[in-house]
């Protein structure tokens, strides 16, 4: 049984190792300061924010113990100032698909992926790519 401590650990490794836009401009959630300074977005240019959202574990078998089963959404904010294209934002949303959709590493299985038009928001124009994904 893969414990969320260990998807959480897989998730971040796949989220390093996506290299389409650079490590910098990807946030993680709770993320740590990087050298004494909070994440700050970039003047210009593509960044995002990224977020595991666990949905209620529930049984899914029984045996000789109760068999888990942990579901969930990944969620990728995508960012871009306001007044350039999308098309940069949609291919970052694409890159993103085929960098995660239907991985499965242990017991974690990361299911298809969708790209949703958010809008504008502050000073930004937004996109999210949003996979389901499910832990054992």
């Amino acid at each position: 049984m893969m414990t969320h401590a260990e998807a959480r650990k897989v998730f971040m490794q796949l989220i390093d190792s996506f290299d389409y836009i650079d490590k910098a401009q990807v946030l993680t959630q709770n993320q740590p300061m990087r050298n004494g300074q909070a994440f700050e977005p970039p003047k210009e240019g593509l960044w995002c924010r990224v977020f595991i959202r666990n949905a209620p574990t529930f049984i899914s078998g029984l045996g000789d113990t109760p068999c888990t089963r942990t579901v969930g959404n990944l969620i990728i904010q995508c960012f871009d100032r306001i007044g350039n294209s999308t098309v940069a934002l949609t291919d970052l949303g694409d890159a993103w698909i085929e960098h995660l959709q239907f991985k499965h590493v242990g017991q974690l299985e990361i299911l298809q992926g969708s790209v949703i038009d958010v809008g504008e928001k502050e000073d930004f124009y937004q996109f999210n790519v949003i996979f389901e994904y499910r832990i054992n």
